[in-house]
């Protein structure tokens, strides 16, 4: 039994291919939601997508950086294009 399950949910992650970003991406992934991780290194987020895929949920990759607003608002626009909807986002 799941405490916390939040199956058929998408997530977005910004910075969800290392540290504290991939260990809330895991976290979100382990009760079952879809993730999108966001960051600027592609080659770093290969591992990254691999250890989310491995708990069982689609995970992409969205190449942004967000210190840029218009990278931001394509982030959120290319994240809903892949999944459909963001219903939790976390930066």
């Amino acid at each position: 039994m799941k405490l916390f399950d939040i199956s058929g949910k998408v997530a977005l992650v910004t910075g969800g291919n290392g540290g504290i970003g991939l260990g809330m991406a895991r976290g979100i992934a382990s009760c079952g939601a879809d993730v999108a991780i966001a960051g600027r290194n592609a080659e770093k987020a290969a591992a990254a997508l691999e250890s989310l895929r491995a708990l069982g949920v689609r995970a992409e990759f969205i190449s942004a950086d967000v210190t840029k607003k218009a990278e931001c608002q394509r982030m959120i626009a290319e994240t809903e294009a892949r999944f459909g909807r963001v219903d939790i986002l976390v930066n």
